[in-house]
């Protein structure tokens, strides 16, 4: 395991060039540090693996779902994530239950998986905190509507890019 230091040097090595100041890139970069760390805690906390941490953080807004819903929504292999569910439902975090007049299998969060997810939500509020806290409100509230302009934007894009795959 690489130690903070290396990632910092590693990632102010990506810092320069005609990519460093593009405000997408430097988001990445911010996604790439929170990921890391958040993979740290989820396992050291919650003993859960990056991909079962990804389930359980949309199970609550999305639940229930098919195996290809979460698979589609993940951008996941539906293998790798069986066998994620399959160890979730073992733990009493996750259901599956055959969906009600079709073949089909739903997934849902179990009493213990909405526990955890309770905790897994009060984490991610403190890490919000800590993040944003000596940021001016006004200057919170401008970063919310940038990002939410770009979101709506890379939707478009995502669009885009899947049409001409499909194409």
């Amino acid at each position: 395991m690489r130690s903070i230091d290396e990632m910092r040097r590693q990632l102010s090595g990506k810092r320069s060039g005609p990519l460093a100041e593009l405000l997408s890139m430097r988001m990445v970069v911010l996604f790439s540090i929170m990921r890391r760390s958040t993979i740290y805690n989820q396992r050291r906390l919650f003993d859960l693996t990056e991909i079962e941490w990804r389930i359980m953080s949309q199970m609550h807004e999305h639940a229930p779902l098919s195996l290809n819903g979460l698979a589609e929504l993940l951008m996941q292999d539906r293998g790798q994530l069986s066998r994620a569910v399959k160890n979730l439902v073992e733990r009493g975090l996750m259901t599956r239950r055959r969906k009600p007049g079709g073949p089909g299998i739903e997934i849902g969060l179990a009493e213990g998986g909405k526990a955890l997810q309770a905790r897994m939500v009060e984490l991610a509020i403190q890490r919000d905190e800590f993040l944003t806290e000596d940021i001016a409100p006004d200057d919170l509230a401008a970063a919310r509507r940038v990002i939410e302009q770009m979101i709506t934007r890379a939707e478009v894009l995502a669009e885009q890019a899947l049409a001409a795959d499909n194409s």
